[in-house]
């Protein structure tokens, strides 16, 4: 014990408070990330230590709102940016020999790079191209509700499920250049189904990357059928990206975008190379999928426990929008209160439920006012 409170005092976060088992190993951390616990520990240690919180012996976690811009800002006056946390993300099963990585796992500047070409896909002149596809999935998904509830006015639906199914199929489509059929059929197909596994598996690795020992053994004793699924799983998404590039067409998802501002015709030699291509389509596909998803089932869920929110939002929407007809991105940005419940669904619901670490440069740097050494993992 005295060597283990040694280490605590010498360290050079010391001055940072928590608790003397958080500040000594990163067992309780890890274990609230493998157990789905991390929010509910994070903001435990927060309530009782204040807006910075050693949570293991070299990370810190930080609630202030001045800490985004100061963590994952950028650096200006030729101050270095804090670097991605590599055992956080892990490698990129896409990656090759040639190197290439998508935009999660690539350095300053790949990733500058791939955001400049990936950003006109995303930008507000492209949503408002991409909107009919939006309202057609949408419509779809207001038929098939419809028809189940004119059926039996009793039936329970999972909305979860059909959140997933309208996201899975409108991302499809930009990515793809076609729907999964999700909708059309009311069921998940294996490959999401497959997803949706991976984001535990991600956790688990995540975790276990921190401990090489324990994580050497799992490698060597994970069922070929496992590692089978997640060639198959890759195979599908390449393959689904080929066929879409080999389209040529001017409809406005997310590849016409990328291959149009790209610096030649051939988006593999300036713009973005093939296995860039493969790894932001499967990032694209997680992204703006279940994330999506995830969010509104929260708001949802928190509207059916307060019934007069709910009443004062669908007055908002129904008074803006006499017909179905009148709804457009462009007037819904403008309903305060909806945007107000979005909003605030992000803050006690949050799809993405972690911090997401940056490595502190060599010679330090400052977080809210407050010094931090050199090669310190930080989050917000």
């Amino acid at each position: 014990m005295a060597k283990v409170v040694y280490n605590i005092l010498s360290h050079p976060l010391r001055k940072y408070p928590g608790s003397i088992l958080a500040a000594s190993t990163s067992i309780p951390l890890l274990y609230a990330r493998i157990t789905g616990n991390i929010v509910k520990w994070t903001h435990a240690q927060h309530q009782r230590y204040g807006e910075v919180v050693r949570v293991s012996p070299n990370e810190l976690s930080f609630i202030d709102p001045d800490a985004w811009k100061d963590i994952y800002g950028h650096r200006t006056a030729g101050k270095p940016n804090f670097q991605k946390e590599i055992k956080f993300y892990g490698p990129d099963l896409f990656a090759g020999e040639e190197g290439a990585t998508g935009i999660i796992h690539a350095d300053d500047n790949g990733h500058g790079r791939q955001r400049r070409l990936v950003s006109h896909a995303f930008s507000d002149k492209a949503l408002k191209q991409q909107e009919p596809l939006f309202k057609q999935y949408v419509d779809l998904l207001v038929q098939k509700l419809s028809a189940i509830v004119e059926k039996d006015p009793t039936a329970k639906i999972n909305l979860v499920d059909w959140y997933n199914f309208t996201t899975f199929d409108i991302m499809a489509d930009l990515t793809f250049g076609e729907p999964l059929h999700l909708l059309d059929k009311s069921k998940y197909l294996p490959w999401v189904t497959a997803i949706f596994g991976s984001i535990k598996m991600g956790t688990y690795e995540g975790v276990f990357r921190t401990m090489p020992f324990v994580k050497s053994i799992l490698d060597k004793t994970i069922p070929k059928s496992v590692l089978e699924k997640r060639k198959i799983h890759m195979s599908y998404s390449i393959d689904r990206v080929n066929k879409r590039l080999a389209v040529k067409t001017d409809r406005p998802d997310i590849w016409t975008y990328i291959l149009r501002y790209s610096d030649s015709d051939s988006a593999a030699q300036k713009g973005l190379s093939g296995l860039e291509m493969h790894s932001n389509a499967a990032t694209f596909m997680l992204a703006g999928t279940e994330t999506t998803a995830t969010q509104l089932s929260g708001v949802t869920y928190q509207l059916l426990k307060k019934p007069e929110t709910m009443a004062r939002l669908v007055a908002e929407v129904r008074e803006a929008f006499p017909t179905k007809e009148d709804i457009t991105m462009v007037a819904l940005a403008q309903l305060e209160f909806l945007n107000a419940c979005l909003e605030e669904g992000l803050r006690i619901y949050p799809p993405v439920p972690t911090g997401l670490p940056r490595i502190t440069p060599t010679q330090g740097a400052v977080v809210c006012g407050k010094e931090v050494p050199g090669g310190v993992s930080a989050s917000s």
